[in-house]
């Protein structure tokens, strides 16, 4: 154990002190840059259609491509949206490409050959682009442009040699929406021996404004039966209004009919003005069970805390996070607590410790813990905790010490991030962006 490395690591995010690197891709002309990012492993697709693999501890160069043009369709569909998953052996990584006419791909990194592998092709249950996907291994959850959503299980078979060959994904469930909007977000997570697949979408109350849908679907993976599906919302929580200590809802299908207290005639008693008002949708959601969080458009994050129990799921308080000076386009939260945030420009990078402050929902210690780190590559200690923005003067400095143009292009999103680095994408508007790698080691 590199106890003096970890002590190091620790106090880096702690003080948003890491360093930037920066590396430069072609994307396919008029289509989003594909990237996805798994066990500091990055993989992207670039302008020819080549699927490539580096490593975040030296970007610039290829730990593995290959190309796609000859496992194409006949169609020769596009890829349109990539995930990246840990697989089933020490040292793989599979990554699922979704296309354009609703098939997807399954291909296999192997770490220690630094190769890569096609292992095989699905059609997929809608005709309709995919344009997101979760992985957790062995299944993948696709959300379509059609607003359908699927689930499928990845499945092996067992020649005469008693070596594992890959089949077509199994499909699980397929669900249909009729109002689903952007932005939503996917994910899925083992609990025990199920597997639950989470989605979570915008929509608008006339009380609140915009709030957040959140369904479960729970499947076992032993005989691939769906067990339940279960929806909430977070509109209780915008008015403050939360489950007594100890009890949940009585109906999965009503989120205000829980238990006797806070209720009248078994509806819930909110107040006339909600705590938390959201007049525009919400620019970016993240959902990394039990956190979820949104960033907006007036400079502030709102965190939720998402409970699910045997018995029902329930969204237990909401806190405003204040800290950026200009919009956020782009948020991600980890199951551990941590979120990373950015604003639209991409001038400013904030990580944000959630675990201390949804554990004091509901008590006044709550505001305390609502504080950010703004990142500062290059900087040195200095004061780099403070939750002001830099003076031109610092912020012409810092451009200069990392490299970056006088005028940085913005943010496309916000790719992932692990224990040591953040990985962002800036692009410039036209067929080139720039990965970012902040290394926090």
């Amino acid at each position: 154990m590199d106890w003096k490395g970890q002590y190091r690591l620790r106090h880096n995010w702690s003080k948003g002190i890491c360093r930037v690197t920066e590396v430069e891709f072609s994307h396919p002309y008029g289509r989003s840059a594909l990237v996805a990012f798994c066990a500091g492993i990055i993989f992207t697709v670039d302008r020819d259609n080549w699927l490539r693999a580096k490593s975040t501890k030296m970007p610039a160069y290829y730990l593995a491509e290959i190309s796609l043009a000859k496992l194409r369709t006949p169609l020769a569909a596009l890829p349109t949206a990539m995930a990246a998953m840990v697989g089933s052996h020490p040292n793989t990584i599979e990554v699922v490409l979704g296309f354009e006419d609703g098939h997807f791909g399954i291909y296999n990194l192997d770490i220690a050959a630094s190769a890569l592998k096609f292992r095989t092709t699905c059609a997929g249950s809608t005709s309709g682009s995919i344009t997101t996907i979760a992985s957790l291994y062995p299944c993948i959850l696709l959300a379509s442009d059609h607003k359908v959503l699927s689930l499928f299980k990845i499945t092996t078979d067992s020649d005469a040699r008693s070596r594992l060959l890959p089949k077509e994904p199994a499909l699980l469930s397929c669900l249909e929406a009729d109002s689903i909007l952007e932005p939503l977000s996917i994910s899925i997570r083992s609990v025990g021996s199920d597997i639950v697949s989470s989605i979570v979408y915008s929509f608008y109350h006339v009380g609140c404004g915009w709030s957040l849908g959140i369904q479960e679907l729970h499947f076992s993976l032993s005989d691939l039966q769906q067990k339940c599906s279960r929806l909430t919302t977070t509109v209780d929580s915008q008015y403050g209004v939360c489950p007594p200590l100890g009890q949940i809802y009585s109906r999965i299908d009503t989120p205000c009919a829980w238990g006797a207290t806070n209720t009248k005639g078994g509806l819930c008693m909110r107040p006339a003005e909600p705590a938390i008002h959201h007049q525009e949708t919400p620019t970016s959601v993240s959902y990394s069970h039990p956190y979820l969080i949104t960033a907006h458009t007036d400079n502030t994050l709102t965190v939720y805390l998402v409970v699910s129990t045997s018995a029902g799921l329930y969204v237990k308080g909401a806190q405003r996070l204040w800290g950026h000076t200009s919009s956020v386009s782009a948020v991600q939260v980890s199951d551990r607590g941590r979120a990373v945030s950015v604003s639209s420009r991409g001038d400013e990078v904030r990580v944000w410790e959630l675990e201390a402050l949804v554990s004091a929902f509901g008590r006044q210690q709550a505001r305390r813990h609502g504080k950010s780190i703004r990142v500062s590559p290059g900087n040195r200690q200095g004061d780099i905790s403070e939750l002001r923005s830099s003076s031109p003067t610092k912020t012409n400095a810092l451009l200069q010490t990392t490299g970056f143009p006088h005028r940085m292009p913005e943010i496309s999103g916000c790719i992932g991030f692990d224990d040591q680095c953040v990985l962002l994408l800036r692009g410039n508007g036209l067929d080139v962006h720039m990965l970012e790698c902040y290394d926090f080691t």
